[in-house]
């Protein structure tokens, strides 16, 4: 009897434990996304006002910069 207790926890745990990570995963990627979204949106924002880098503020091509490395 206690081993069917423990197969049963153990079954649940794989369960809950499966269902966790199809969540974390599928959230992970939505905030991976919007967040690059975000910053996609930010460097198109600076190339735009600056006649495509040509007329650039040194903080505005440091903040582009950032954004191209990843930062």
């Amino acid at each position: 009897m206690t081993t069917d207790i423990a197969t049963m926890e153990r079954i649940e745990k794989q369960k809950r434990d499966a269902i966790h990570s199809e969540v974390v995963v599928k959230n992970k990627a939505q905030n991976f996304h919007l967040e690059n979204t975000k910053k996609l949106n930010e460097a198109r924002d600076i190339f735009k006002s600056s006649s495509g880098l040509d007329n650039i503020t040194e903080f505005n091509m440091s903040k582009f910069k950032s954004i191209m490395r990843g930062n």
